[in-house]
């Protein structure tokens, strides 16, 4: 019986210690990740904002999804699962791009990879300004097939939208970027 006891508490040290490599999401045996876009994928969303499809910026979009998901300072959903919460570190050189809405100068220099010209708006929430913390953003995700105010306001005198998405307990949430 002891032996028993010995095996089970063993695997269930196991089992934690996998829980901390696995992101933000233990819960479900799956880890958060990033997912692809396309045409198809995007097609209610490109509708709703009438936007056309831009692989481009979907793959561009992709790189933000991966990074939210990759890297894991504080990730967290709301209780209806409508939004995820992601915490990153920004230096001033990100935090200072981001103000001047020069988008992928502070995404790159976060970490995000390069992404090129400065041609795209996030649809996203981007929050600067948390409390006394002041090497951190935090990125507000909306539940995919959701149309947000920041998305609204982020399609002024845009034409192209790219999507990704970070699936987390096998809930889908829109990176959109529009250009």
């Amino acid at each position: 019986m002891k032996k028993w006891k010995k095996l089970l508490a063993c695997l269930l040290a196991g089992l934690m210690a996998l829980a901390v490599f696995t992101a933000c999401d233990g819960s479900a045996g799956v880890p958060i990740g990033p997912k692809h876009s396309d045409a198809s994928s995007a097609k209610a969303l490109c509708e709703q904002l009438g936007m056309t499809y831009s692989e481009e910026l979907s793959d561009k979009a992709y790189s933000i999804a991966n990074w939210v998901s990759a890297t894991s300072v504080s990730c967290s959903t709301n209780t209806n699962k409508t939004e995820l919460y992601r915490v990153g570190n920004a230096n001033d050189i990100a935090k200072t791009s981001l103000l001047q809405r020069n988008y992928a100068t502070a995404f790159e220099s976060i970490g995000m990879g390069i992404l090129g010209a400065n041609d795209f708006v996030p649809g996203f929430y981007i929050d600067t300004d948390l409390d006394s913390r002041k090497d951190y953003i935090s990125f507000t995700l909306p539940k995919d097939g959701i149309v947000t105010d920041t998305m609204k306001s982020a399609a002024a005198g845009k034409t192209k939208l790219g999507v990704a998405y970070v699936v987390n307990e096998g809930v889908r949430y829109a990176v959109v970027l529009l250009g």
